[in-house]
């Protein structure tokens, strides 16, 4: 039997309405008649968010449950008064818009019960008058918990000026609807929003902006996409496919809060709430917002005032304030620690936000240890180019010195009032939450969360060893160069106020060189520094004699003589650890540069100063009579404890011809042969003693000498000095004449680092 059909009239204009008593959500037996009748009623209150705006469809002819139908394109049979537009984008379909009250009637009519809108309207089509953020829970998701996550949401959008309405889906989650000024395209209120939300899941680990759910780990999706040109999203009061025909509801926040599903309310209920409270998105239209990106940069403008008026960007290198050279560098969740040698040494941080890096000076640096807190100036914002800037401001210029970026990475807000902040620091090395909290005027107070790891001041780092050369690196403009100091190698420690000297062998001699328990011999809180302690005579050069019987000293009244008699210098040539950084990873010239700035030069502490030219070094060495000089790889980085090729000694060797006048007996594998040859030379009154040597000798060239030398006639001591092994000593007659090489003359005059090349029969 064909279907009845009804011709009625709305607002002057007929209608042809259809299969009135079908059931179109059979569990509630609800009708099309009633779905129609619910068009007529809710036409006031949903007309004002869908007019003018083309609409997508979700037709379900056979009722919910049943084959429904999607559709951007009007049916062929849509009555000339209806309206319909296409898009610049899809040129293709035409679009049916709904601007008066029997345009909604007939759409229901179709049974059209989900209405979608996009986010611009025809007088304005590429520019959108709102954003949409879609609260999208996982299955089985408590409704209380995407009520928080909304109401989180609206606060973070009012820090952003952003007035935000609500409604319930009418489905699983939350609608959020900010209106904007007509004055961007759907790229920039896309872009702003992602960027916006990028932010927001920072702090919130429960969102995500995944969209395929196997990626979304349970979490709540904040579906931005609905702001793409072309998307839409369920209208309001708009009816939903649903069972119960739920109705896509807004809601004041109040509201929001009593709510106990997305779907509360629904056809039979809401005209109830309408009557007793009105439309909750009233003021919708009201006072549309400027893009807060937009709005970002006519505040960066201002917050750059100061920046701008204390520089003269004619004589500093500094970035400039200019908009359009900032705007488009991503700079917020972002962070650069800076060390400034300026009139005092210190440190700045900066924080992103809201196109420009919020600045403090931290004359002390961020504390490195659990509760301990700093003094933090704030400064004037810096523009965004900042985030890696490096250089020298000149010294009449505002903050004239050098400034290095020490640590830079990302931030996370998880705190953010006008007197207090709370950030978690994510950088290459630091990791780790600071409160800032605000004093008075610009005084900030810094404190950390957690210690850091202070495992390099418990177990000591063990100095690195380096490899011997016999002459200059072939690349030698690859290389420093500096004096091989011939003392005393030794890790100088500083953690705030107490100071530590370790030896290469892992003592402490600190209470041997008590002239360098001194926190002030650097200008930071926390330090580790790599040097050689080294006496010097009249002349400048080493007396190794001196600094090793400085080390043995014992008895407080004995070293505080000493320290007048023999003074020791401490010669600084590595900066391993500051402030929170292990420097060991970066490279040399890095490193020299940061230990030449926070070192105190003085009278008896001073850098090892370093080179280009290595081959006028190594002569002026060899000419001083220094023991050698050290070739250091500019991009090498430090490897404790460990022997390394990007450092090299390359000494000054001599020969030499002497007497052996005896010899040592053997130990271990040379048991049956000797140890080492003792040297002499006759003089006028009897024989001057240069040492012994005990290296040089291969075991075929050991065998050979032992033949030799274990038939030479003994003889009785021929030399007053005392000498080591003396008692193992065998004399002999002085048959055989020696020939060495070695480093230099130690100050009783023996012979340093002597190695065996020859030996021959004089008699």
């Amino acid at each position: 039997m064909p279907a009845k059909n009804v011709y009625t009239t709305v607002e002057d204009q007929k209608l042809k309405l259809s299969n009135l008593d079908k059931l179109i959500y059979k569990e509630s037996e609800i009708s099309k008649a009633e779905i129609i009748q619910y068009a007529l009623k809710i036409a006031p209150f949903m007309l004002p968010y869908v007019k003018g705006r083309p609409l997508t469809l979700i037709r379900f002819p056979d009722g919910i449950g049943l084959k429904r139908f999607y559709t951007k394109n009007k049916p062929s049979w849509t009555p000339d008064w209806m309206p319909y537009t296409t898009l610049p984008w899809d040129e293709e379909n035409d679009y049916l818009v709904a601007n008066e009250t029997p345009h909604l009637v007939w759409l229901a009519n179709l049974a059209a019960l989900e209405i979608h809108t996009m986010n611009s309207t025809l007088n304005n089509i590429e520019k959108p008058n709102q954003f949409i953020i879609d609260l999208d829970p996982p299955e089985n998701e408590n409704f209380e918990s995407v009520k928080t996550l909304a109401f989180e949401l609206k606060s973070f959008l009012e820090d952003y000026d952003y007035p935000s309405f609500a409604k319930l889906s009418g489905g699983k989650g939350i609608h959020i609807s900010v209106p904007i000024k007509t004055n961007y395209s759907y790229d920039d209120v896309i872009k702003s929003v992602k960027g916006l939300m990028k932010t927001f899941i920072t702090t919130h680990p429960n969102a995500t902006l995944f969209v395929h759910k196997e990626k979304r780990k349970g979490k709540t999706l904040l579906d931005i996409y609905r702001n793409h040109p072309g998307n839409t999203t369920i209208a309001p009061y708009s009816l939903r496919g649903k069972i119960g025909a739920p109705v896509s509801m807004p809601l004041s926040w109040n509201e929001i809060e009593k709510a106990k599903t997305a779907q509360d309310f629904n056809l039979n209920n809401v005209f109830g709430y309408l009557k007793e409270k009105g439309c909750a998105w009233k003021n919708f239209y009201k006072n549309p917002s400027i893009l807060h990106n937009q709005k970002t940069q006519v505040a960066v403008q201002k917050n750059l005032k100061e920046y701008n008026w204390k520089r003269d960007f004619t004589a500093t290198l500094e970035p400039s304030p200019d908009i359009k050279i900032n705007a488009n560098i991503e700079v917020d969740g972002k962070f650069v620690i800076h060390i400034h040698q300026a009139t005092n040494l210190h440190y700045d941080l900066r924080l992103g936000s809201e196109g420009v890096l919020k600045s403090w000076a931290i004359p002390k640096g961020l504390p490195i240890e659990k509760d301990i807190k700093r003094l933090a100036i704030q400064t004037e914002d810096h523009p965004a180019k900042y985030i890696d800037f490096e250089g020298i401001i000149p010294k009449e210029e505002y903050g004239g010195g050098q400034m290095w970026v020490f640590e830079t990475g990302t931030f996370e807000w998880l705190k953010k009032t006008k007197t207090s902040y709370k950030i978690k620091l994510k950088g290459k090395q630091i990791e780790a939450t600071y409160s800032l909290y605000k004093m008075k005027a610009g005084d900030w107070i810094v404190e950390r969360s957690e210690s850091t790891d202070l495992s390099f001041f418990v177990k000591g780092i063990q100095p690195m060893l380096c490899d011997a050369a016999k002459k200059l690196p072939t690349k030698a403009t690859n290389y420093l160069y500096e004096i091989k100091w011939d003392g005393i190698r030794a890790i100088w420690y500083k953690r705030k106020d107490e100071i530590q000297l370790i030896s290469r062998s892992g003592r402490s001699i600190i209470d041997r060189f008590p002239e360098f328990n001194n926190p002030k011999i650097v200008k930071v809180e926390n330090a580790i520094i790599d040097c050689e302690l080294v006496c010097l005579d009249e002349k400048g050069k080493p007396v190794f004699s001196d600094v090793i019987s400085r080390m043995h000293l014992t008895g407080t009244k004995n070293i505080a003589s000493a320290t007048k008699t023999k003074p020791a210098y401490l010669y600084a040539f590595d900066c391993l650890y500051l402030d929170g950084l292990n420097l060991c990873l970066l490279p040399l010239q890095q490193r020299k540069a940061w230990l030449n700035t926070i070192f105190k030069s003085g009278n008896i502490t001073r850098l090892s100063e370093t080179l280009e030219d290595g081959k006028a070094l190594f002569e002026a060495s060899r000419a001083m009579g220094l023991e050698g000089i050290m070739a250091k790889q500019l991009e090498g980085k430090y490897y404790p404890g460990d022997r390394s090729n990007t450092w090299q000694k390359i000494k000054h060797r001599q020969t030499f011809e002497a007497l052996i006048i005896g010899y040592t007996k053997g130990k271990g594998d040379r048991i049956d042969l000797f140890g080492a040859l003792h040297l002499a030379k006759p003089i006028e009154d009897g024989w001057q003693y240069f040492g012994k040597v005990g290296t040089g000798f291969g075991n075929e060239k050991m065998k050979q000498i032992w033949k030799q030398l274990k038939v030479v006639a003994t003889i009785k001591k021929p030399i007053k000095e005392s000498v080591e092994e003396e008692n193992r000593t065998t004399w002999i007659e002085p048959n055989y004449c020696c020939k060495v090489e070695f480093a230099s003359f130690s100050s009783n005059n023996t012979l340093r680092e002597p190695v065996f090349l020859d030996m021959w029969l004089v008699k």
